[in-house]
């Protein structure tokens, strides 16, 4: 076996064993085989690029197309904490709790590698997310693990999850930014 098909089995080895391990629960149970089209994979390369630009400009109902009815999140390497499901709508509101209260926010998603066959799919990608109050920021790079299942409706996120590469800035905004919202609503 050459090196690099070694590297590939191993590869897919071990992208198997993490994608068992860490989401099977929100994969469709539907097994399919087909390859994923050209089409396939420009909607959700736009799914993961939209729920990120969306957020940003607080277009929420364009956010709510791109997520399926139940979403998973993992946040752990940012926050600590859990590995939590909910329902869409809960999700969304978590967020407008939150990202409502910065002066802006943009989730710069890049590098977007989609992955799968039938009606399950993963987006690989790279973000830096940068939430801004006055002068005092916080930014994040990370990667992002998106996973999609094909419904009747469309491709729609059904997990979601960041790995933590780097922090800068004051993290402290994020404890400010929920209190502004809280205030904007009186």
């Amino acid at each position: 076996m050459s090196p690099v098909t070694r590297r590939y089995v191993l590869a897919s080895a071990v992208f198997a064993a993490t994608s068992t391990a860490t989401c099977a629960p929100v994969l469709s149970t539907t097994q399919s085989t087909a390859a994923l089209t050209v089409e396939d994979r420009t909607v959700i390369a736009e799914a993961v690029a939209g729920i990120g630009l969306y957020a940003d400009l607080r277009e929420w109902n364009r956010v709510k197309s791109y997520l399926a009815a139940r979403v998973t999140t993992d946040y752990t390497s940012l926050f600590g904490g859990k590995v939590a499901t909910s329902d869409r709508d809960s999700l969304i509101a978590q967020w407008q709790d939150l990202l409502p209260g910065f002066d802006a926010t943009q989730h710069l998603i890049t590098n977007i590698v989609v992955e799968g066959a039938g009606n399950d799919a993963v987006a690989r990608s790279h973000v830096r997310a940068s939430h801004w109050i006055d002068t005092r920021f916080w930014t994040v790079g990370a990667s992002y693990l998106h996973r999609l299942v094909r419904t009747p409706e469309g491709w729609r996120v059904s997990a979601i999850a960041i790995r933590r590469l780097y922090e800068e800035g004051d993290r402290a905004v994020l404890t400010a930014a929920a209190p502004r919202v809280s205030a904007a609503a009186k």
